[in-house]
């Protein structure tokens, strides 16, 4: 695990371990509680028992049957008797609704938001760039790995930037999104992806660097990516400069044509794809791995998410499926290719 996010860590551990062998109210499913619940479960085993979401049109729940605040008042099971996990920053109106019902802050509610960003919970829109490329976030903050790197060290992986703002990639690119350990952790989970020394990973389309970040924090300690876009390219390397990462593992950033990339993927055993532009630039990339293959005889695994170009590895007698999954995303559905061996 990376040392920048032992600060985090430790503050969702040290309250989240006060709730083993209680039940468990989340308060709040926007991506924050759905970011606590997969981090209390994937760190420490303790599993939610209570979903409550405070707007119910929107962040309804993947795997787990939603409920009103009214919960509190149905004498349902041993709620009154649960841990609420706060995945909401605490307003009046919060703080009196929980206090009339003898919770008590710190010893049976826990406030997620100010253990982790003090009274900093907004962005604050007066500091944001106009440039498309550099603008963040406005508005609430998320509890989560990345964007609470880019408040602690002023880094940029979390804002999305559509296809049609792409200068130099637009024909070929798609939409730039950011994946982070909540959704690479379980992908490569299942791998059974235990990285030894001798292991890197490539990502194609890399953008900001998020799940480069993501990768490091797992345990690889070669990493490598190629993106096209130049002022997306700029921002991975500022944010791997502000967080010092060279320091600690060997990072290598390619800007340019993805399909260009060639000699340089003969060091890595492992390559990520999302999405990240169309078949004609994703089968192109195939076809550099196969040709790395053959100057570098190993075993090789490819990660494809949301693999609407899976087309592109059948029928190059290089590859088979040998998993496929869904992870906690909206772009759910994961395929694991691995190469034949000689």
């Amino acid at each position: 695990m990376l040392e920048i996010f032992d600060e985090f860590r430790r503050t969702l551990d040290d309250i989240m371990v006060q709730a083993m062998h209680k039940r468990v109210v989340l308060y709040g499913y926007g991506y924050t509680g759905r970011f606590l619940k997969w981090y209390g479960e994937y760190y420490h085993n303790i599993r939610v028992d209570y979903v409550v979401s405070l707007d119910m049109q929107v962040g309804q729940a993947y795997d787990q049957e939603i409920f009103r605040t009214s919960l509190f008042d149905f004498h349902y099971k041993d709620v009154e008797n649960a841990v609420i996990w706060l995945a909401e920053p605490v307003e009046q109106q919060i703080s009196a609704f929980l206090s009339e019902r003898g919770y008590i802050k710190n010893q049976t509610y826990f406030d997620f938001y100010e253990a982790i960003y003090g009274a900093d919970i907004n962005w604050d829109p007066v500091n944001q760039y106009n440039d498309i490329f550099r603008r963040q976030k406005t508005g609430k903050r998320d509890i989560q790995f990345l964007e609470w790197i880019e408040w602690k060290y002023q880094c940029n992986f979390i804002t999305a930037i559509d296809r049609k703002d792409l200068d130099v990639a637009r024909e070929h690119g798609a939409s730039y999104r950011v994946t982070t350990q909540k959704e690479i952790f379980p992908i490569l989970d299942r791998c059974h992806c235990v990285p030894a020394q001798q292991d890197a990973i490539f990502d194609y389309g890399c953008g900001k660097g998020g799940a480069m970040v993501s990768f490091l924090d797992y345990g690889f300690r070669r990493v490598g990516g190629v993106e096209y876009e130049p002022q997306i390219f700029d921002i991975l390397m500022e944010n791997m400069s502000k967080l010092n990462l060279n320091n600690v593992a060997e990072i290598e950033c390619i800007q340019g044509n993805a399909a260009d990339v060639g000699a340089q993927l003969d060091k890595y055993n492992w390559f990520y794809f999302f999405q990240p532009f169309d078949n004609d630039i994703f089968r192109q990339c195939i076809d550099a791995i196969i040709d790395s293959m053959k100057r570098c005889d190993r075993k090789i695994r490819i990660i494809s998410i949301s693999p609407q170009s899976y087309g592109c590895f059948e029928g190059t007698g290089y590859f088979r499926l040998t998993n496929q999954f869904t992870i906690d995303s909206r772009q759910r559905v994961v395929d694991v290719y691995e190469n034949y061996l000689k």
